[in-house]
């Protein structure tokens, strides 16, 4: 069952999500998905992973963050804060749906949305039972300058956002200067649930060696690597693969 849910965040914008839910009159374990910077609840990963999921018996909720797809608000002011703010506010909505069982709560997230689901974890001190994340770019400092050379820098500060064209969607000046300086790979010390990392060995967008730099340096981290995705997996075999192998990954940690 798919149910359309409206809900508000902290600024009293409203967020649109959609909640996968099994068919049965028990509680379900639950995936609180994130989908990626300017992207939107509908990607069709994103909703293949909750069909699966919702076949077995694990129910999901995907949602739109502020300024995306279906919900209120300015895309081109979003920020790391807001997106965990909108998150918190999801996660309020989830904890008072009858059908949800409480400790088994698992999250997931598209690149920045895996970022927004770790810093919520850490900075919430929420009980999660695994996080699983698509090639998520916490080295921001790093990505800054993959992203921008000095001249594009001075051109996102001067006219007050940076079009990368044919990679994102525009990215606003609000998140230069929230993330130019900033690093949250520390954040996963203070996360000792088990993390499912899966990355394109082919992404332009967030460079496959930030994940495997973290695989290395945290052993509750397990990293599958995809040899021809890239950084939205919109091919249909790795596209497949991806679903398949974080299907199989909530599966062994949220069923019995």
């Amino acid at each position: 069952m798919e149910k359309p849910v409206v809900f508000k965040n902290k600024n009293g914008k409203q967020l649109m999500g959609i909640f996968h839910l099994p068919k049965g009159n028990k509680k379900f374990p639950l995936v609180l998905f994130c989908h990626g910077f300017g992207d939107n609840k509908t990607k069709r990963k994103i909703v293949r992973l909750a069909k699966i999921l919702e076949k077995n018996k694990i129910a999901t909720f995907r949602f739109d963050f502020e300024g995306c797809g279906d919900s209120e608000g300015d895309f081109l002011k979003a920020t790391i804060q807001k997106e965990i703010e909108d998150l918190n506010s999801a996660f309020q909505y989830i904890k008072k749906t009858k059908n949800v069982y409480l400790k088994k709560i698992a999250f997931a997230g598209h690149s920045l949305g895996a970022v927004v689901c770790a810093l919520f974890l850490v900075r919430n001190k929420v009980d999660a039972k695994t996080i699983a994340m698509w090639a998520p770019p916490f080295n921001q400092k790093a990505l800054m300058k993959y992203w921008a050379d000095s001249k594009q820098m001075k051109k996102w500060k001067s006219q007050g956002y940076l079009y990368r064209e044919g990679k994102e969607k525009i990215i606003g000046l609000d998140y230069l200067k929230e993330n130019i300086d900033k690093d949250y790979s520390e954040i996963l010390k203070e996360i000792k649930i088990p993390i499912l990392i899966i990355h394109g060995e082919k992404d332009e967008t967030v460079p496959v060696k930030f994940s495997k730099k973290l695989a290395k340096n945290y052993k509750n981290i397990k990293l599958i690597l995809l040899p021809k995705a890239e950084h939205k997996f919109e091919d249909y075999f790795d596209q497949k693969k991806l679903v398949r192998e974080t299907v199989r990954w909530f599966k062994r940690e949220l069923l019995p």
